[in-house]
C-alpha cells in the first residue's frame, strides 16, 4: 500500500518534531481531529506493512516515536532523496510531468519506473492522473515507439504547467532534491541563480519573500533549460509588450539571461513575468504608470467593502498600501492566467467566510480595472489580507447566513425592501437587491431568498410583500426564524384569535377589531426586533419643516430651498447640501417615488447631526420628463441605516396616494398639510 498525500505530510510533521501535539497538527495542516486520527491509522498500517516501528500515543496525547524510525526517515546531509519516502499518486504524477518537460532524451515506462522506484503498472496508473492534470492546460501526453512519451501543445501552456508543477513539487518532502535529480539541474546552477536573484533584488529595490527566493532559482533554471534546448514561445499575443517592457523587472531580467545569446523578445517577457508575479515584502513601484489606476481601483473596492460590512477600517491607509504591494504581482498573475489554485487556502477562507463573501461582493472595481474576472484563489488571498487586518485592529465580522433580495420593480422600491429586511434580520448578510433577470444570472452563493413573486431556487424562499406593516414584519420574522433556525416566537395569529372571539361574542366591526388586535400585539412584541427608536413620518415633517412655494427656478434651487428648515434646526450642515448637489446634479427617476415625491439625500458622513426630513411643496411643479411635473421635494437626513426607515416607508406609501397628494398641492397652510400627513402616519 501507499501513503496518501495527507498522511505523508502528517508523518513528516511528527518525525521532524515528535513533541508536536495533535492540536498543533490540526492547525498546521488545517485538518480536523477526526482527519488526523484517520491518517494515523493509515500511517501505522503502512509502517506495519513495511516492518517499521509503529507510532504510539500516551494517555496525555504525546507521540512515542522510535529513534529507529527517525533515523530511517532523517534527511541526508548531501540532499539525496531517501529511498524510504514514497510519494503519493498525485505527487508521482507531478514528478512524471516534470520529467516530461525537462528531459533531453526519449522517455519510456522504464525511465519513470526506475526514477520513482515503483512498478510499471503503478506508472501506468499514475500516467492517467498526469493526463488529467495536463488536460486542464489544453495539453496532451502522447506516446510513440520512436520518441517515447511526450507532452504536446502550445509552448506557453507548457511553461504555465512547468511553473505550476515546480511549485507543487518544491513543497513536498525533499522536493528540492527531486527537482535537481529529475530535471537534471546541478547545485552549481542553483547557487549561481541565487546570486543573480540577489542582484535582481538590488536592481529592483525589493525583497522577495523567503519561499520565492528559494523556488525562483529552480523555476529559472528549468525555463532557461527549455530555452537553450530550443523550446521557444513563438507567439506573443498572450503578452502586452508595452505593459511589460517599461518595467524595472524587464530591465532586471537581463541579469538572468545574460548567458544566452540572441534570446527572443517573447522569452525575455516571460522571464519578466516570473519576476512580476513573485510576491514581495517591500518594493519601490511608485514610478510604474499603472500604479495610480490600480491603487484607485483597490481603494474603490475597500469603499464598497466598508459599506457592505458596515465598518470603517482602522489604519486604512496602511491596509491600502499593503494591498497595492500584494496586488501588483497579482495583476500580472491574473491578466496572464498564471494564477495557482491554492487549495491550502480553503481552510483559511472558511475561517474568514463572512469576510470572503463580502470581498467577492466588493471586488468589481478591481475586476473592471484588470478587465477580467478575478480567480477564486486570488480573492481568497485578498480575504486573508483583509481578515488579518481586521483581527490586528481588533475588529471582527461574524459569520452570517447570506440572503438575496429579488424585486421586479424599480431601484427605489428595491432599496427600501432591502433596507426593511436588513433592519428586520440583523442575523443575515444581505447582498444588494437584484432584479429577476439579475437573480437568474446570479453566481454568488446564498442561503435565503426574499421576493414578492415566486422565483426558481433550491434555497429557502420567502414570499414577502414590498410594503409590510409592523405586524406583518413580526409574522415574517416568525416564519423565517422557524424555517431557518427552527425557532418559535410569540407572534399571535390574528385570524385564529378572531375565530375564537366569534365563538363567544358578537363582533359588530370585525375589520376594526382585527386591526386593533394587530396594533396591540405589534406593540407587545416589537421590542424583539427594534432596539432603537423608529420615527414615523409626522415626527419628522412638521409645520416647522415645511416650505410652500408657487414656483422655483430649477432643481438645484429646489434642493437649496427644501434644505433650509433642516439647516436652521442644525439637523444638517452646509456640507450636506453641497453633497446633495454633487450626488444629484439632476432629478433622476431612481430618486422620485411613484413619480410624485423627489427625495434628494446624501450619506450620514456628509454632515448629518440627527435624523430629519423637510418638505418643499411647489404649487406649479418642477418639470420632470416631457409631460410630468413633481410638486413635492423631501430632503432626507439619516444618521444610520435604520432609524429613518419607518418614516421612509410611510413616505413611500404616501407617494402612491394620488388623490391625497392632489389635494395637498392646493393647500396653503402648513398645519393643514401636517394634519393630512399625520392621519396617514401609523
Amino acid at each position: 500500500m501507499y501513503l496518501d498525500e495527507r498522511s505523508n505530510l502528517i508523518l513528516k510533521g511528527v518525525l521532524n518534531n515528535p513533541e508536536i501535539s495533535n492540536k498543533e497538527l490540526e492547525n498546521k495542516y488545517h485538518l480536523s481531529r477526526r482527519q488526523i486520527s484517520y491518517s494515523f491509522t493509515k500511517i501505522n498500517d503502512w509502517l506495519a506493512d513495511n516492518n517499521y516501528p509503529l507510532i504510539k500515543r500516551t494517555n496525555g496525547g504525546k507521540f512515542i516515536v522510535s529513534p529507529l524510525l527517525i533515523d530511517l526517515f532523517a534527511e541526508k546531509i548531501d540532499g539525496a532523496v531517501t529511498a524510504n519516502y514514497i510519494p503519493s499518486e498525485k505527487e508521482r504524477a507531478e514528478l512524471i510531468i516534470l520529467m516530461l518537460l525537462s528531459s533531453e532524451e526519449e522517455l519510456s515506462l522504464v525511465h519513470f519506473s526506475s526514477a520513482l522506484e515503483v512498478s510499471k503498472n503503478t506508472i501506468l496508473r499514475d500516467m492517467k492522473f498526469a493526463h488529467s492534470i495536463v488536460s486542464t492546460y489544453q495539453l496532451e501526453i502522447v506516446y510513440s515507439r520512436i520518441h517515447g512519451y511526450d507532452i504536446v501543445g502550445n509552448e506557453w501552456n507548457k511553461r504555465r504547467l512547468l511553473v505550476e508543477v515546480l511549485r507543487k513539487i518544491f513543497d513536498i518532502y525533499q522536493g528540492e532534491a527531486y527537482i535537481q535529480r529529475l530535471a537534471r539541474i546541478s547545485t552549481a546552477d542553483i547557487k549561481k541563480l541565487k546570486r543573480q536573484m540577489e542582484d535582481v533584488e538590488t536592481r529592483l529595490h525589493l525583497k522577495f519573500i523567503d519561499e520565492r527566493i528559494r523556488i525562483l532559482p529552480y523555476i529559472m533554471a528549468a525555463l532557461l533549460k527549455r530555452i537553450k534546448k530550443g523550446n521557444l514561445i513563438t507567439d506573443s499575443y498572450h503578452i502586452d509588450y508595452e505593459a511589460l517592457s517599461d518595467t524595472k523587472e524587464y530591465e532586471a531580467a537581463e541579469i538572468l539571461i545574460q548567458d544566452i545569446k540572441n534570446i527572443p523578445k517573447e522569452e525575455r517577457l516571460f522571464i519578466t513575468l516570473q519576476l512580476l508575479t513573485s510576491n514581495v515584502f517591500s518594493s519601490q513601484f511608485l514610478t510604474d504608470r499603472e500604479l495610480p489606476q490600480l491603487k484607485k481601483a483597490l481603494e474603490e473596492s475597500l469603499d464598497l467593502f466598508e459599506k457592505k460590512a458596515l465598518i470603517l477600517f482602522k489604519e486604512r491607509k496602511s491596509l491600502l498600501e499593503k494591498l497595492v504591494l500584494h496586488m501588483k504581482p497579482a495583476y500580472y498573475r491574473i491578466k496572464y492566467s498564471l494564477t495557482t489554485n491554492y487549495t491550502v487556502l480553503e481552510k483559511v477562507s472558511e475561517e474568514f467566510e463572512a469576510i470572503h463573501y463580502i470581498v467577492k461582493d466588493s471586488i468589481k472595481p478591481f475586476e473592471e480595472y484588470i478587465g477580467c474576472e478575478i480567480p477564486e484563489s486570488e480573492i481568497k488571498f485578498i480575504t486573508i489580507f483583509i481578515g488579518g487586518h481586521l483581527i490586528n485592529s481588533g475588529e471582527t465580522i461574524q459569520l452570517k447566513k447570506r440572503a438575496a433580495v429579488v424585486c421586479p420593480n424599480g431601484v427605489s422600491i428595491s432599496r427600501l425592501m432591502e433596507n426593511t429586511l436588513r433592519d428586520l434580520f440583523p442575523e443575515f448578510y444581505f447582498y444588494q437587491a437584484f432584479s429577476i433577470r439579475e437573480f437568474e444570472q446570479l453566481k454568488l452563493d446564498f442561503d435565503i431568498v426574499f421576493s414578492p413573486v415566486p422565483v426558481q431556487t433550491d434555497k429557502h424562499l420567502f414570499i414577502v410583500d414590498q410594503f409590510i406593516s409592523d405586524f406583518e414584519k413580526m409574522q415574517l420574522r416568525q416564519r423565517v426564524m422557524q424555517g431557518i433556525f427552527g425557532l418559535n416566537s410569540s407572534v399571535v395569529n390574528i385570524e385564529q384569535l378572531m375565530n375564537v372571539i366569534e365563538k363567544h361574542a358578537k363582533i359588530e366591526e370585525k375589520q376594526a377589531l382585527a386591526k386593533s388586535l394587530q396594533d396591540y400585539f405589534s406593540f407587545q412584541v416589537s421590542s424583539e426586533v427594534k432596539n432603537k427608536k423608529d420615527f414615523i413620518l409626522s415626527d419628522l415633517i412638521t409645520p416647522e419643516t415645511i416650505i410652500l412655494k408657487d414656483r422655483v427656478k430649477n432643481w438645484q434651487n429646489a434642493i437649496n430651498i427644501a434644505a433650509e428648515p433642516l439647516l436652521k434646526k442644525g439637523v444638517i450642515t452646509e456640507n450636506y447640501v453641497a453633497a446633495m448637489h454633487r450626488q444629484h446634479p439632476e432629478m433622476a427617476p431612481h430618486m422620485v417615488l411613484r413619480m410624485n415625491i423627489a427625495i434628494p439625500h446624501a450619506g450620514p458622513e456628509d454632515g448629518v447631526n440627527e435624523v430629519g426630513m423637510s418638505l418643499l411643496k411647489i404649487k406649479e411643479g418642477l418639470p420632470f420628463n416631457e409631460d410630468q411635473k413633481v410638486h413635492f421635494i423631501v430632503v432626507i437626513a439619516a444618521v444610520d441605516k435604520s432609524r429613518h426607515l419607518n418614516a421612509l416607508l410611510q413616505l413611500m406609501k404616501f407617494s402612491d396616494m394620488n388623490e391625497v397628494l392632489n389635494k395637498i398641492i392646493h393647500m396653503g397652510d402648513t398645519k393643514e398639510i401636517c394634519g393630512v400627513i399625520q392621519s396617514h402616519s401609523k
